[in-house]
C-alpha cells in the first residue's frame, strides 16, 4: 500500500506497513475510498446512495480503527474494512426497499388504475452487463461478489477473507463467475429474459 509520506518517514513505513496504517486513518480511507465507492455504486445504482454507504462504512471503520489494527496484517485490515462496506451497502438497500415499498403503496392507493404506461420496473435501464451480474447473483451470490471485488482490483487473499472462503476458492469462483457471465452475454445463446436486451 502506498502512503503520501516521503523521505525518512517513507523508509520507516516501508519496513512496517501496519505502522503506516496506525499513523493515519485518513491515509487508509483515502486510498480505499474510490474502490469502495465503485463497489457501492455498482450495487446501489445511485451516486448519492453509494456515497452515503461509503461514508457510513468510513464512520464505522473509524470507530473500530483500534480493533481493525489488531489484525495480523494489512490484508486483515482491508478485509475488515470491506466487510463494513458490504454491511453498509446492505443497510442502504434495506432503507431504500422500505422507502420504495411505502412509495408504491401510496401510488397504488392514490394513482389512477390504468395510465397506459409500462410498470416502473420495466422502465429501468436494461444494461446487458448489469443484467448478467444480477443473474449471476441470483444463482451464485458468492461468485458474483468475488467477480465484483476482483473487478475492483481487490486481491484474492483479501477477497477470501471478505467472503469467508479459501484464496484458491476465490480464484475458482472468479473463473466460474466470469465464464457464466460470458455465457449469459453471448448473443448466440437464447436465454430467458434476454428478449428485452436485443
Amino acid at each position: 500500500m502506498t502512503t503520501p509520506f516521503s523521505g525518512d518517514d517513507q523508509e520507516v513505513l516501508d519496513q512496517d506497513p501496519m505502522r503506516s496504517l496506525a499513523l493515519d486513518f485518513t491515509v487508509f480511507f483515502v486510498e480505499e475510498e474510490g474502490r469502495w465507492l465503485r463497489y457501492a455504486l455498482g450495487k446501489l445504482r445511485n451516486l448519492a446512495d453509494a456515497e452515503d454507504a461509503v461514508q457510513e462504512a468510513g464512520i464505522r471503520l473509524y470507530e473500530k480503527w483500534d480493533r481493525a489494527l489488531g489484525g495480523p496484517d494489512v490484508r486483515a485490515v482491508q478485509a475488515f474494512a470491506w466487510k463494513l462496506v458490504r454491511a453498509s451497502v446492505a443497510d442502504v438497500f434495506r432503507r431504500l426497499g422500505r422507502a420504495e415499498a411505502k412509495t408504491l403503496k401510496l401510488i397504488r392507493h392514490s394513482g389512477p388504475e390504468d395510465t397506459g404506461h409500462e410498470p416502473m420496473d420495466q422502465l429501468v435501464d436494461r444494461d446487458a452487463l448489469r443484467w448478467a451480474m444480477e443473474e449471476l447473483a441470483k444463482t451464485a451470490p458468492v461468485q458474483a461478489e468475488v467477480v465484483r471485488l476482483r473487478q475492483l482490483a481487490v486481491d484474492y487473499p483479501t477477497i477470501a477473507a471478505v467472503c469467508d472462503i479459501a484464496p484458491s476458492t476465490a480464484k475458482t469462483y472468479y473463473c466460474l463467475g466470469t465464464r457464466h457471465m460470458e455465457y449469459l452475454l453471448d448473443p448466440v445463446n437464447d436465454h430467458q429474459g434476454r428478449g428485452d436486451l436485443t
